[in-house]
């Protein structure tokens, strides 16, 4: 048997270029503040916004959230939050899909943690919400989670979405593109339940929130943006 040679340095990894999809609009600046740095050195991001076309009055007078609609709530380029209903976007985001693999991007991750039907796609995609909804399966160990929403309307179907998981939730709602003061009055709201770990709901949240939320809570939490780079990470990353 030859012995290997481990004065050999390994060969890079070709770039990456991995689509980006906002059901909001790009450039999502806020996320990808957080992600970029992460991500190894052969890993760029390309960004696709669904709601791209379209300015903020269009949005609110033709794709507002119906009595049966499942709410999502996002930002536009310019920082403000829309809320949406899902069987409005769901062809735009087809279409960023579509339009990033025909790009050359090899994988595309959604950066959305609600609940998605199936999705063309011919290369790999990466839809956050089955992987975070298993990974808590194993780690909640039948205690309950603590969630975070940015809507108040969106926590009976928080609550639906998480029973069809067996994931007990105890859930509040804070959005993480306005302004609150309200982040220690939750914190101490979740506190008070005996959780085995926090989730922050919506990729919206960032590495700031979450360094709040751990100056008052002394649980694990997982927060996905920074979930999603450590897997593009390990799938793609030298």
């Amino acid at each position: 048997m030859k012995k290997s040679d481990t004065n050999q340095t390994p060969a890079s990894r070709t770039q990456i270029k991995i689509g980006a999809v906002t059901i909001g609009q790009s450039p999502r600046t806020d996320i990808t503040g957080d992600i970029c740095p992460l991500l190894a050195p052969n890993i760029t991001l390309e960004e696709y916004g669904a709601l791209d076309p379209f300015d903020k009055d269009y949005i609110n007078q033709n794709f507002a959230p119906g009595p049966d609609s499942s709410v999502l709530v996002t930002r536009m380029r310019d920082a403000s939050q829309v809320i949406i209903g899902e069987e409005h976007i769901l062809p735009l985001v087809q279409s960023c899909i579509t339009q990033a693999e025909a790009g050359g991007c090899q994988a595309t991750v959604l950066l959305c943690t609600g609940k998605f039907p199936k999705l063309r796609h011919e290369r790999m995609l990466i839809i956050p919400q089955p992987l975070i909804h298993s990974l808590l399966q194993k780690l909640a160990d039948d205690r309950p989670i603590g969630l975070l929403v940015p809507d108040e309307s969106q926590i009976p179907q928080a609550q639906s979405w998480f029973s069809e998981s067996d994931i007990q939730v105890q859930v509040q709602a804070l959005s993480p593109y306005l302004k609150s003061s309200l982040l220690q009055e939750k914190a101490h709201s979740l506190q008070k339940e005996n959780l085995s770990l926090i989730l922050p709901d919506c990729m919206g949240y960032s590495i700031a929130l979450k360094k709040e939320l751990e100056h008052h809570l002394p649980i694990p939490i997982l927060l996905p943006r920074t979930f999603i780079a450590t897997l593009l990470n390990e799938l793609f990353g030298s």
